[in-house]
């Protein structure tokens, strides 16, 4: 069953854990404001923050830590960090401006053409927290002007939906605010406690991404972070093994939640789904070596649709599993390799896919997962990475089992294929279903046929090379080559082909190859008293198409180009 068809969507994005990183908690920013409570989740990898300093801001200092035992170095071309604003408090936050110009680009295969050329965006986050005492912690973050700000705003699949997309692409987000963070972890001798709004990353941030923006700020990624995943949590953290004398074992943390999800790829609140899930899991971070391992049952009733029999919601009830693992090899005291790589089985049922085999619902079937590795040159300032993913497709969308997995939006592989053509593409597709020539209405749960900006029936590799020829200057260079994992499944041409999977082009059982992407990025990154840091720069993005876009007229070689311009503090 394809990707239209799937409860894939529905879990290859969720927060999982307790609470992540704001984005003055990275590799960018100060080592204060990433203190974590006592058995609270350690630091990402890819924007790793600092351990609890010598004022121990939340958690007394013999305290079980997260097992994070010493500052991660900076490595490479990371940018610097800062120390926290006061022994018991820090304030953090961004706010971003971005503009975008296109070109204009054929989606289907008759010509029509991309209606989003210029367009402006925005986000503002702010958030700070407060420890009165050693064993109590309060957490606020708000997120605000989130997303199109001003120009060409899309309207492709809006014959389906208003809101085809969780991150408007009209305007309709400024005026949401949502609550990142609004929660209270109290550390006792048994672990620690934590209640209320909070967004998490886990591992390469496949799966479970905060959206705070880490990767592509500070990491090697390119675009931007949006959405992040956002629940109402209840959970526990221990650390059964603290007194074990085996080095890895004694920095175990075993953590078990509740979670009712507030915003995520798959679900808004907001927006009339409901989804909850019971996680739990275990993860030990040592600073050069890192594992992890969580299982997630998730269970989401989708908004209302007024093209499902009698109006009923669609349901989805999913396993999941997810492993995660990182090593970091220091080949010299300034040359340094890291490997890290994860994996997500998910299976379950779903009645989001209504036709005559899946009456009675879908099983789901997915898996997904990538390897990285990252070698660092400190003289230099200097990083070189390599990317492998893979989400799996389906080659059969109708049959009763969706396999068609989706990595999280806000994870980047490039951002002019995913982030931009795909999005626009099947979203075309989908107003195409509502026309007279078929039933004149779109079917039940079209809107899951629009990909988000998501890595979904994908295979890909991605090398970036990262470079500070001065303290304040960042250069970025990326390619990216993206394969099908099975048949490429347009919406409309495949209905009007039989069911047959069919190319945006209308080529049957047509090609596989997404193509080849050339990004490249600049920016001006200096650092002002008080830690605040300012970006000003560029970045800009070439596709050349593949075999999967025959028949695609006027297509070309789409490109995005996008000013940046940030404040963080």
């Amino acid at each position: 069953m394809g990707r239209t068809k799937t409860a894939a969507v529905l879990l290859g994005v969720t927060a999982w854990l307790s609470s992540s990183e704001s984005p003055a908690q990275t590799d960018a920013t100060p080592p204060g404001a990433t203190t974590e409570p006592v058995l609270a989740t350690p630091p990402n990898p890819v924007a790793a923050s600092a351990p609890e300093p010598s004022t121990a801001v939340s958690v007394k200092t013999e305290a079980p830590s997260t097992g994070q035992t010493s500052p991660p170095p900076r490595l490479g071309a990371d940018g610097p960090t800062r120390s926290a604003r006061g022994a018991n408090w820090d304030a953090w936050g961004e706010g971003r401006a971005r503009i975008n110009q296109s070109t204009a680009f054929g989606i289907d295969d008759v010509g029509t053409s991309a209606n989003q050329r210029t367009w402006a965006q925005s986000r503002v986050i702010a958030g700070g927290r407060w420890a009165p005492s050693d064993t109590l912690r309060f957490d606020l973050e708000l997120d605000a002007l989130s997303g199109f700000l001003a120009g060409d705003a899309m309207t492709l699949g809006t014959t389906y939906t208003p809101r085809p997309f969780q991150l408007a692409l009209n305007g309709n987000d400024r005026v949401r605010v949502i609550p990142r963070k609004a929660n209270v972890l109290w550390t006792t001798s048994l672990g620690q406690l934590s209640f209320g709004a909070q967004t998490f990353n886990w591992g390469t941030g496949m799966l479970a991404n905060d959206g705070a923006g880490a990767a592509q700020t500070d990491g090697l990624q390119f675009g931007d972070a949006w959405l992040g995943s956002v629940v109402a949590r209840a959970a526990f953290l221990t650390k059964p093994f603290a007194r074990s004398t085996t080095p890895l074992l004694k920095d175990v943390g075993v953590f078990v939640a509740g979670d009712f999800v507030l915003r995520d790829d798959n679900a808004s609140v907001f927006d009339g789904d409901l989804a909850g899930a019971g996680v739990l899991g275990a993860r030990v971070d040592t600073g050069a070596t890192a594992l992890g391992l969580l299982v997630v049952g998730r269970h989401q009733v989708d908004r209302l649709d007024p093209n499902r029999p009698g109006a009923a919601r669609s349901l989805t009830t999913v396993a999941v599993i997810d492993a995660f693992g990182r090593q970091r090899f220091d080949l010299t005291r300034e040359q340094h390799l890291t490997l890290e790589g994860e994996a997500t089985f998910i299976t379950g049922r779903s009645t989001r896919p209504l036709s005559d085999e899946t009456l009675t619902g879908a099983d789901v079937l997915q898996l997904g997962g990538l390897l990285r590795a990252r070698w660092d040159l400190d003289p230099a300032r200097l990083t070189a990475a390599v990317e492998a993913g893979y989400a799996s497709g389906d080659n059969d969308p109708r049959d009763r089992v969706a396999r068609t997995f989706s990595m999280n939006s806000d994870h980047n592989v490039g951002f002019v294929l995913f982030d931009h053509v795909l999005p626009m593409v099947t979203a075309r597709a989908v107003d195409r279903l509502a026309a007279p020539s078929l039933t004149g209405t779109p079917p039940p749960s079209a809107r899951f046929l629009i990909n988000p900006g998501s890595v979904s029936n994908a295979a890909y590799v991605h090398p970036v090379v990262k470079w500070r020829p001065l303290e304040p200057v960042e250069l970025r260079l990326g390619y990216a080559f993206a394969v099908a994992a099975s048949d490429v499944a347009d919406a409309w041409q495949s209905a009007v082909n039989g069911g047959f999977s069919t190319t945006p082009g209308g080529r049957v059982l047509g090609g596989r190859v997404y193509g080849h992407e050339l990004d490249a990025r600049v920016a001006w990154t200096p650092v002002l008293p008080g830690g605040v840091r300012l970006l000003v720069g560029a970045e800009g993005g070439l596709l050349v198409p593949g075999s999967a876009f025959d028949g695609v007229q006027n297509l070309g070689t789409p490109w995005l180009v996008r000013g940046l311009a940030s404040v963080r503090w």
